[in-house]
């Protein structure tokens, strides 16, 4: 049976060992050392260095998840919380890739790149995504067709601004509060919101 201490311990020693040494040149060999177990003790937990590197994105994976889910859970306006989510899921995938050091550039491209690496990942933030604008749906704020059809189209949007964003492109002459302001007016009128004159 295995021990969830154990099994938390080869993932930290890996996750240090990928960001120091890169994913590449670091061995089963090194994972266990670095954890001070065997490397029998390893191989009851993982078949293989992919495996290892797997459990590693999904801790990583699972901290954003619980961020978003913690905004998601917010007790406000779904036209605020929206917004909050937006900019909290950004925040979160930045901090996860700035966490990983050496790592930054690899990481990015092989945890959230590729498909097979996010897809659960990509469920549940799609999920809450249709949630929120489900809750501006019911309470008249957002005039949307079809709220899982919203929800995709502004999934994908998020997609594709994550690497500007996490580089720092995004505010390449704009300040944060700009950039903030005009993204909102976008958001907004996806979901056909239209927000008050502020005085």
């Amino acid at each position: 049976m295995e021990n969830p201490k154990t099994r938390a311990q080869f993932i930290e020693a890996a996750k240090v060992l990928f960001v120091k040494k890169g994913y590449d040149e670091t061995t089963m060999i090194d994972i266990a050392q670095e954890a001070g177990l065997s490397r029998r003790t390893l191989y009851a937990y993982f078949e293989s260095k992919v495996e290892v590197f797997q459990a590693v994105i999904n801790s990583e994976v699972e901290k954003v998840v619980t961020g978003l889910a913690e905004i998601a859970n917010l007790n406000m306006p779904a036209q605020q919380k929206i917004v909050e989510f937006i900019f909290g899921y950004f925040r979160l995938v930045k901090e996860t890739v700035d966490r990983n050091g050496t790592l930054r550039s690899g990481f990015f491209r092989n945890s959230w790149g590729l498909e097979h690496f996010r897809k659960g990942f990509d469920l549940k933030q799609k999920q809450m995504l249709q949630d929120i604008i489900s809750e501006g749906k019911t309470s008249g704020a957002f005039n949307v067709v079809s709220v899982r059809r919203t929800a995709e189209i502004m999934y994908h949007c998020m997609r594709g601004f994550e690497a500007p964003y996490i580089r720092g492109k995004l505010w390449q002459g704009n300040t944060r509060e700009e950039i903030r302001f005009e993204a909102r007016r976008l958001i907004y009128g996806a979901l056909g919101y239209s927000e008050p004159n502020k005085q």
